[in-house]
């Protein structure tokens, strides 16, 4: 999954999988929790919360207050639930942060667009203002690189992560996740009529439509009613962004934009004047601009030729 062009993008997979890494095994600690905290009452017959918070919670650092209340009385699909917007506010949060950083700071427009990939294209759904391929269209109107092209698309675009062919449905699916998250936000999880109609949206959604491997988890949410949400469906919002912002960062990649990326981190790469003279020998040449394009954060390209030719043209090689 960490195999990104954009430095944000990297940053992004760390961060998304920082918080996995966290709730995943959060999640199996908790059900166990539960289980010790039940079998200890059920055996002392009387035991207080202090009882349960020198037992549990010793050596933590963290006092572990009404653990009766969490591990007895509050039913295991409620907390799932909790932890299920842990996960939903902090992915969105990642994609918000990663379209802004790459689009305003990282290609320089300076525009609606870190916004605009956050919904589905001009037309869809009755959209009448631009969405995610209205953006790549803006960029690759301004320009697509043939060297960038050649060298290092084909293997961005090459991850299993890459839906492209899905941008569309997987934004709508998105637009269903981002508006639970903000009834919960900001209508103490009652839906929301722009909820309503994003279920409405993403209802319909297939395997097939978003390129996942199983259909979306998309259950009825009803304006002024309270949201039922589960990790299954906060796990199938963490993979779609992933898949999301694999295939932007690939199609970016290509763009006049990433070419001017790609050189600016080359450019100024300490250890440049040392790999400015290439070797004469073809296989030795290609090795070195292997190496090149691994030191300044990129992939070993495809087609070495065309990276050539790029830092020719700027004077980066000889």
């Amino acid at each position: 999954m960490q195999q990104f062009f954009f430095s944000a993008s990297k940053e992004f997979g760390a961060e998304v999988t920082r918080l996995l890494d966290f709730v995943h095994p959060a999640t199996v600690a908790l059900w166990n929790l539960r289980w010790q905290v039940q079998g200890f009452v059920a055996a002392t017959g009387n035991a207080t919360d202090d009882d349960l918070s020198d037992r549990f919670g010793s050596g933590s650092g963290f006092p572990a207050r009404n653990l009766k209340k969490s591990c007895i009385e509050t039913p295991w699909a409620d907390q799932m639930e909790q932890f299920a917007q842990i996960v939903a506010a902090n992915v969105i949060a990642l994609y918000e942060s990663w379209a802004e950083e790459v689009f305003k700071n990282q290609i320089g427009m300076h525009g609606m667009h870190h916004k605009w990939v956050q919904f589905p294209s001009r037309g869809i759904n009755g959209r009448q203002e631009k969405g995610v391929r209205d953006v790549l269209a803006d960029i690759h109107s301004a320009g697509v690189s043939p060297e960038m092209q050649s060298a290092f698309f084909p293997v961005y675009s090459a991850s299993k992560w890459n839906s492209f062919a899905h941008l569309d449905e997987m934004v709508v699916l998105y637009r269903y996740h981002k508006e639970i998250r903000n009834s919960f936000m900001h209508s103490g999880g009652r839906a929301s009529k722009l909820a309503e109609d994003a279920w409405s949206n993403a209802s319909g959604l297939t395997r097939a439509d978003v390129g996942g491997r199983r259909n979306p988890i998309v259950t009825q949410v009803t304006e002024g009613q309270r949201i039922a949400y589960t990790m299954e469906q906060a796990s199938d919002l963490a993979a779609v962004i992933i898949r999301l912002i694999h295939s932007i960062d690939a199609e970016l990649s290509s763009s006049a934009y990433g070419e001017q990326y790609f050189l600016n981190a080359w450019s100024s790469w300490s250890e440049l004047a040392k790999y400015k003279a290439l070797p004469s020998d073809p296989i030795q040449r290609d090795r070195r601009i292997a190496k090149i394009c691994r030191k300044v954060g990129f992939v070993a390209p495809a087609d070495p030729a065309a990276v050539i030719a790029l830092g020719r043209s700027v004077g980066l090689v000889n």
